[in-house]
């Protein structure tokens, strides 16, 4: 088959601009983008121009996913993911299961053609939650941070319990039976210890690699191809990619300090934001595309009914949530407190838990996945039917819980109505800075031809230690004013450096490389010396 590259490249510069002008709208109107982006790919799919693109399952699986959990795991605290994994596990395995099952009987039992096995694979595939609408959401409003935590951890397991449930479901319709319970939590505890054993000796040996390189590009390629690596190794080896990613970006991530070198930890936050906004844009708005094609083939059966019967399904899902979350929040707590932990959520915090469970892309992808047909050439029984109602529920909760969720958050009261210090990072700021004046003090005795430069630092660490100190109000507030002025003086000297280097930009003594040099050296000091006053 011809591939048509000129119509290729055509139809993604269009995807791209749609997922800009979408990002654009949704910053003006103030809500997250992947919502915009899958209501505006909904709209555009109604207008003639627009041509139909179907999201293949292989692009999500091969080029998407990998690099989105490898980064969302990369960006996951070790600590913290550690301290919340049993409500994490709960949630990634026990409610996927509790779903599966929840989903399969009670679509059987409203909706005549679902059979309980075709159920539960629909049960399967609507399971697997989508993090970044959710703390995107989260983040902005500043709830408290553990709720987000479990979120984002809860997301990152069970994309991969989720399909490994939808690969359970299908077998049992393709095999005629189903297999033991003891049978499947030993194959689910296979297929997962495997992907994080094989994640985890890929991610030790990129590290034993990359620590010997100290070249910027070098490392961030070697970075990007990483999540690649991992997933496809374990999918080779018939474990589970989405575990193996996890594990490898958690490993990395919390070793990445002393991995990269400074000119990588510069650029690697600004190169994988870029990557999760152009990956995440585009299967963001392609879901929203496919409303034409998840029609087809199933007219017959009835707008009206169809359209009921998917947000029956929705309101099942996010009933089966809640009736597994409150529950489950309390006993992963006695069992936190029964190993030594004693953090307590509050209930209008497990509701947000139980709210947050939003479905994505991931959902859509497993539907889509689906085989077409029987191994005895059969078609797969009401394969149509669960792509529309995963459809169904990615937009029920997506949108409708996804738009809700900030007027919950406000009215439990969780919303953040200004600025937190955190009050680790104090703490630590405090003891590296005591640290580095004690250190500067010893070292001023003993170079006393350098004295005027220990001072010099020892001003400026002082200064630090005033701010970061909590005196009475009016000393912190003249302490605080003090250190704006500081700031404002600095930066006022730096312009007249901007403008020095621009004229002699503009009087050809300089070449462009050397003046584009200069000023981010300007605006690196202006990024670190601006930061503890921005707004």
């Amino acid at each position: 088959m011809t591939i048509n590259i000129h119509h290729l490249e055509l139809l993604m510069l269009l995807l791209l601009l749609f997922v800009v002008g979408l990002a654009v709208l949704a910053r003006r109107v103030g809500q997250p983008y992947p919502i915009i982006f899958v209501l505006g790919g909904l709209v555009l799919s109604f207008l003639p121009p627009v041509p139909e693109v179907a999201l293949h399952p292989d692009f999500v699986f091969l080029v998407v996913l990998p690099p989105l959990v490898f980064a969302a795991a990369h960006n996951t605290s070790w600590r913290d993911f550690r301290e919340n994994l049993i409500s994490i596990l709960m949630l990634a395995f026990g409610l996927v299961a509790f779903t599966v099952v929840g989903v399969g009987f009670a679509g059987h039992y409203f909706f005549p053609q679902l059979t309980w096995k075709t159920g539960l694979v629909l049960g399967a595939v609507v399971s697997t939650t989508d993090t970044l609408a959710s703390t995107s959401i989260a983040r902005k409003l500043g709830i408290p941070a553990r709720i987000v935590d479990i979120l984002e951890g809860e997301s990152l397991i069970n994309d991969a319990s989720g399909l490994l449930a939808v690969s359970f479901t299908i077998g049992i319709i393709t095999s005629g039976h189903a297999p033991s319970v003891a049978s499947a939590i030993g194959q689910l505890l296979l297929l997962s210890a495997g992907g994080v054993l094989i994640g985890l000796v890929i991610a030790w040996i990129h590290s034993r690699l990359i620590y010997r390189i100290e070249a910027a590009q070098i490392e961030m390629t070697m970075t990007l191809m990483t999540p690649y690596v991992a997933y496809l190794a374990a999918e080779r080896l018939h474990t589970s990619g989405v575990m193996a990613t996890v594990a490898c970006g958690l490993y990395l991530g919390h070793h990445r300090a002393r991995l990269l070198s400074l000119g990588a930890r510069l650029e690697s936050p600004a190169v994988w934001n870029t990557v999760e906004f152009v990956l995440n844009g585009l299967v963001f708005l392609l879901l929203g595309l496919q409303i034409s094609s998840v029609l087809e083939g199933i007219e017959h059966l009835g707008t009206g009914s169809l359209i009921a019967g998917g947000l029956l399904i929705s309101l099942i899902v996010i009933v089966l949530r809640f009736v597994w979350v409150f529950p489950g929040v309390r006993i992963a707590q006695k069992l936190r407190h029964h190993f030594g932990g004693n953090t307590i959520i509050e209930n209008r915090q497990v509701f947000l838990v139980a709210w947050g469970g939003m479905r994505g892309v991931i959902a859509l992808a497993a539907a889509l996945s689906l085989p077409e047909f029987l191994p005895d050439g059969s078609p797969f029984p009401a394969r149509n039917i669960i792509i529309f109602f995963t459809f169904c529920v990615i937009l029920v909760t997506l949108v409708g819980q996804g738009l809700t969720f900030p007027f919950i958050i406000r009215k439990l009261g969780l919303a953040r109505t200004g600025p937190l210090p955190n009050q680790e990072e104090q703490l630590a700021l405090r003891k590296m800075i005591q640290s580095a004046i004690s250190y500067l003090q010893q070292q001023k005795e003993k170079d006393s031809e350098n004295k005027e430069v220990y001072e010099a630092l020892l001003r400026a660490y002082k200064r630090r230690t005033a701010l970061l100190q909590n005196p009475e109000e009016g000393a912190k507030e003249e302490v605080t004013s003090q250190a704006h002025r500081y700031f404002e003086i600095a930066r006022a000297a730096r312009n007249v450096e901007r403008r020095i280097a621009g004229e002699l930009l503009a009087s050809n003594q300089i070449n462009d490389l050397v003046y584009q040099q200069l000023i981010l050296d300007i605006d690196l000091q202006d990024a670190r010396f601006s930061a503890p006053f921005a707004s």
